[in-house]
């Protein structure tokens, strides 16, 4: 699962966008990108109000073999 801090329930946006468990200001661009944070507690709501559908993970790729090949090339 990607993990965002815009949807993370540490985070805090307003006046500037802040991480009350780590008790740091962090960029909007930072908090919109990947992370792998270990205190990161799911929060389904976007922080920024961008996404109105909010979190949806991505199904995982099927590894089963159907991939298709290219022959005679």
């Amino acid at each position: 699962m990607a993990k965002y801090c815009r949807y993370c329930s540490w985070f805090v946006t307003g006046n500037g966008d802040y991480c009350t468990l780590k008790e740091k200001e962090l960029s909007s661009t930072y908090a919109k990108r990947t992370n792998q944070c270990k205190d990161f507690s799911l929060n389904p709501i976007d922080a920024y109000g961008e996404n109105l559908k909010g979190y949806q993970p991505r199904m995982p790729k099927r590894k089963d073999g159907q991939q298709i090949r290219m022959e005679g090339l």
